[in-house]
């Protein structure tokens, strides 16, 4: 039964994909939609006891070839921050200013592997972001001896989102009014052998970024109405 409502869903996007290529194309971009700041503007350098470390100064890792992040992403942001215990997280953001079927997110669990990591666990996980449920995704990652759990979420114009099925269907409710969707993925990871603790730090991390960042410009990580689209 599943199966046989996931055909007809598929059959529905693939009517409705046919019907916006030969009829109309969205024009009205939510990038536009929203204040203009830089990621480095938006994410702040300090708070609740975190510490961006100098450029160069960290190890963070990014699994994706330079040439795809320029064609795919319109900005993205790598930081280190270390915390007074010396507990280390690095954060990377990517930004996509149009989310088409040819300027796409790409999923971490496809990306480390392609860059030699091994992929130990998948799982889904919630976590609750000031005060709002989000999404997200907890992976297991090697490099040799370099043990790197991931936790990440993917924002698609004002809605948390996973990839896959549930990304499909965002993306075609938003060209059925005329929109194209920005796309943010949000990721953070530490190295570390205990996973369980890993985990754990991010989301305390999370929670506490997010925080600091203002109210206004939140919508653009954890998704959030804006008053211009309704879906």
């Amino acid at each position: 039964m599943i199966s046989l409502k996931k055909n007809i869903v598929l059959l529905c996007l693939m009517l409705s994909s046919a019907y916006l290529g030969s009829t109309a194309r969205p024009t009205e971009q939510i990038a536009e939609m929203r204040p203009q700041v830089s990621l480095a503007e938006l994410i702040p350098t300090t708070f609740e006891g975190w510490k961006a470390e100098p450029s160069g100064g960290g190890q963070v890792v990014n699994p994706q070839q330079e040439k795809m992040l320029n064609e795919v992403y319109s900005e993205t942001l790598s930081r280190s921050y270390v915390n007074a215990e010396g507990y280390r997280i690095m954060l990377s953001l990517a930004y996509g200013r149009n989310q088409n079927d040819t300027l796409q997110l790409h999923r971490p669990e496809s990306c480390y592997p392609a860059q030699g990591f091994v992929l130990q666990s998948k799982r889904s996980t919630e976590l609750t972001i000031a005060g709002q449920q989000i999404a997200a995704v907890q992976l297991e990652t090697n490099l040799s001896q370099r043990y790197e759990p991931v936790t990440y979420w993917t924002v698609i114009g004002d809605r948390i989102t996973t990839f896959g099925f549930s990304k499909k269907i965002t993306e075609m409710e938003y060209a059925w009014h005329g929109q194209i969707p920005d796309g943010m993925l949000v990721r953070v990871s530490s190295i570390d052998r205990d996973s369980s603790r890993a985990f754990e730090a991010q989301k305390q991390f999370s929670e506490q970024l997010i925080q600091a960042v203002k109210p206004e410009h939140r919508n653009r990580l954890i998704g959030g109405n804006l008053t211009t689209t309704q879906l």
